[in-house]
């Protein structure tokens, strides 16, 4: 039984080893592209991979090689892992358990109201910083571009509400911050000048 155990020990963490270096190669691919939303994703990619190597690493050798020690640490470091990821799909429940879409009839997106959330949620949206770099990420990947060319139609048909496409889309040209202020300042200055 203990040279089964070890075997199937060895063959998962094998595979794991494998799987970790498409990872690994993803996350190099990207450092080649300059899009802030594949540099957004380039570190924890490359974290992630080497993690998941020394992690396989450890076990296949601590379970093909009877190395007790590299057995035990293989265990620890899976044991906090484990837990690791329980605590974030927790927080990650606590932190939008609140919040949700409120179907619009005869709309195909959902209304969000951002009052919902918790205020931890609240906070990170409204920070300047990261509303940038999911603004730049939308903005470089052509989502505007695609938008220009919308009927009215297609605004009811879309999964992405009229408001969304202008702020994220127009709000550059109408020099938007990011508060919920400024955005009805802005929508203002849209409608006003268009008349």
């Amino acid at each position: 039984m203990y040279r089964f155990s070890n075997t199937v020990i060895g063959l998962l963490n094998l595979f794991t080893l494998l799987a970790s270096i498409p990872i690994i190669g993803a996350g190099l691919w990207m450092a080649r592209s300059s899009t802030t939303c594949e540099s957004f994703l380039q570190t924890p990619l490359l974290v992630v991979g080497f993690i998941i190597l020394i992690i396989s690493l450890t076990g296949f050798i601590g379970a093909c090689f009877h190395v007790a020690w590299a057995l035990w640490v293989y265990l620890l470091v899976m044991i906090f892992l484990i837990g690791a990821l329980m605590s974030l799909t927790i927080f990650g429940f606590v932190v939008t358990t609140q919040g949700g879409g409120v179907e619009v009839p005869g709309r195909m997106y959902k209304e969000y109201r951002l009052d919902s959330y918790s205020p931890w949620l609240r906070k990170r949206i409204e920070d300047p910083h990261y509303w940038m770099t999911v603004k730049t990420c939308i903005l470089g990947s052509k989502t505007c571009a695609k938008v220009v060319f919308w009927t009215p139609v297609d605004y009811l048909t879309k999964d992405m509400s009229p408001i969304q496409v202008i702020y994220i889309c127009f709000s550059s040209k109408l020099n938007l911050a990011t508060t919920k202020d400024s955005l009805f300042d802005g929508l203002r200055k849209l409608f006003l000048e268009s008349d």
